[in-house]
């Protein structure tokens, strides 16, 4: 797999993607069924590609053929969209809104015609809003165009869709995912916002746009505020070199020098995301700014502080066996476990800190979590109570504990020592089944059961000197990666915007990659029978697997999980 920036390729198993860009400020990928593809989310095309122009209609084209070519044109983008609007009657052109959304449904249902006109009947496998916000969708799409002829004798639509409709085909050829990063509230770690963006310079202005305008509504409480004052693009334009000139205007000169530079991290951070992208040059009202790098060209190098993936990673491997907490490195999988620390009266849950210099594990009958020092062998209390689950360690040294069975407090968590508030009220009802901290430290993926089943869904957290709480709460089942005969038993984060999913169920357990807004996904194993308890994922992209008779595998590649250590009770990689 290739690796740029920090950021994994996958595989797509069945799926298309496809985006839309709205304005140059967001676009869509769409899971459908189809060959197996080779593509990579996080390092996409940045040369132009192959560029399907949309054709007016042609003279005395037949109602089936209108709406077939105002289809192909609403693929393209166009400024206003002025080729698809010669579809339209004069009055429904002028009431045609594309901007409003994207509603994409399923390949292989060409429209029907018929006497009472043309109607297209197809499962609709998403929805895109206003900002790119993509919303996976199961339901049936049904649409009559309303041909009549105009004027002239011509056919054309008087009933378009309130916004764009597109199939998941026209999406796949020329619209990938941008991973556009923007500094957390705090400013001190950069964290993706996926968008999908037309391949080429159209969709790294759409990237530099999005910045521009600021993170999406629902997790900005989560992210740094929209720039003041409010900046323009001028242009954007790739060299031969890899470097992206970009071009600002407007009030240049009340943006301070420490905003250009948080500004300038933002923008190769996420420019990198677009394959064939080395560097960024930023110039304002002509003048360049000089934050770093060489003659004023930078490099996510030039920024690694905040990285959205930690920059040092640990080799180690901590496991419970016997009733006991052992470690190993992942580099030595033969190796023989080495015991940690004292003995733990029924020891459970554990996880290893970032650094694998502390590993906390939920003991005592779930009423203690207890923090191990790796290297001195040490345990102390951390935090007591009822109903201890699980314990999630964060980027930025704070212990997030699961809560079971106690009414009102599914989450506690420790800082410094201290314990702060936990708001959950911006998550689901019901019991956290599994939990997933983001290498950015700011948003987490969860596994939550009701009373209609395990869902999954990924949310941003925000943080004060008492509290924390969550926002965005956006839920990914429901999409045909993650049929209802298959609910989400685990999940871990692959990279900074692609999560590994356990599925369960009837069918064999196998696990899923998918990105973080539910749009693409990698089915990638493994194929036997045995029934999977636990998903363990790294921040570099280890993962190892626990069945419920004990054995452990490690993934290796797509499909190649090679069998481990066994009589294993819980796995946890820093």
């Amino acid at each position: 797999m290739r690796r740029h920036g920090g950021w994994t390729s996958a595989r797509l198993l069945g799926v298309v993607a496809g985006c839309f860009a709205l304005a140059f400020t967001g676009c869509v990928a769409v899971p459908t069924s189809g060959p197996v593809e080779r593509h990579s989310p996080a390092a996409q095309q940045a040369d132009s590609g192959v560029e399907i122009a949309p054709v007016p209609p042609a003279q005395n084209a037949t109602p089936g053929l209108i709406v077939e070519g105002f289809l192909h044109a609403m693929a393209t983008y166009q400024e206003g969209y002025s080729v698809a609007r010669q579809f339209l009657t004069p009055a429904a052109g002028e009431q045609w809104r594309p901007e409003t959304g994207v509603e994409i449904y399923a390949g292989g249902y060409p429209p029907q015609v018929s006497e009472s006109g043309v109607v297209l009947t197809a499962p609709l496998v998403g929805r895109l809003d206003g900002q790119g916000t993509f919303t996976p969708a199961s339901t049936q799409y049904h649409h009559d165009f309303g041909l009549m002829r105009d004027a002239d004798g011509q056919w054309r639509i008087s009933q378009p869709p309130r916004g764009l409709l597109i199939s998941q085909s026209l999406f796949s050829s020329t619209w990938v995912r941008a991973d556009v990063c923007f500094w957390d509230a705090t400013g001190t770690v950069l964290v993706p916002d996926p968008r999908f963006v037309q391949k080429g310079t159209l969709g790294m202005a759409a990237s530099v746009r999005a910045l521009l305008v600021g993170p999406s509504l629902a997790n900005r409480a989560a992210y740094r505020a929209p720039l003041d004052p409010q900046l323009e693009i001028a242009s954007v334009t790739l060299g031969a070199n890899g470097v992206v000139a970009v071009d600002l205007t407007g009030d240049v000169d009340r943006v301070t020098v420490e905003a250009r530079r948080k500004l300038t991290a933002e923008l190769v951070w996420s420019l990198a995301s677009l394959e064939g992208v080395a560097g960024v040059r930023v110039r304002g009202n002509d003048a360049l700014w000089e934050v770093g790098g060489s003659a004023g060209t930078v490099t996510t190098a030039d920024f690694a502080q905040g990285a959205p993936t930690p920059q040092t990673t640990s080799d180690q491997v901590f496991v419970v066996r016997g009733g006991a907490l052992q470690r190993l490195a992942w580099s030595s999988p033969q190796s023989e476990p080495q015991p940690v620390g004292p003995e733990l009266n029924r020891l459970g849950a554990i996880a290893a800190r970032a650094d694998a210099l502390e590993v906390a594990a939920v003991t005592d009958g779930g009423t203690r979590v207890r923090g191990v020092a790796v290297r001195e062998g040490a345990a102390r209390v951390m935090l007591s109570g009822r109903g201890l689950a699980s314990v999630h360690y964060t980027r930025q040294g704070e212990l997030l504990v699961v809560v079971d069975g106690v009414r009102n407090t599914p989450l506690r968590m420790l800082r410094d020592g201290r314990e702060v508030v936990v708001d959950a009220a911006g998550l689901p009802g019901g019991r956290i089944r599994a939990l997933a901290m983001a290498p950015d430290g700011v948003r987490v993926a969860l596994v939550v059961e009701g009373q209609g089943g395990a869902v999954l869904g990924v949310a941003a957290i925000t943080r004060s000197a008492e509290q924390i709480g969550f926002v965005g709460w956006r839920e990914l089942s429901g999409a045909s990666w993650a049929p209802a005969s298959q609910p989400p038993i685990d999940v871990g984060w692959s990279s900074p915007a692609d999560l590994l999913v356990l599925l369960g169920g009837d069918a064999t357990p196998h696990v899923v990659r998918v990105d973080s807004e539910g749009a693409m996904a990698t089915d990638v194993g493994p194929t036997d029978s045995v029934a999977k308890a636990q998903l363990a994922v790294g921040a570099d992209s280890r993962a190892a697997l626990r069945g419920s008779d004990g054995q452990t595998w490690r993934f290796v590649d797509e499909f190649t999980w090679e069998p481990w250590l066994p009589k294993v009770q819980q796995v946890s990689l820093p």
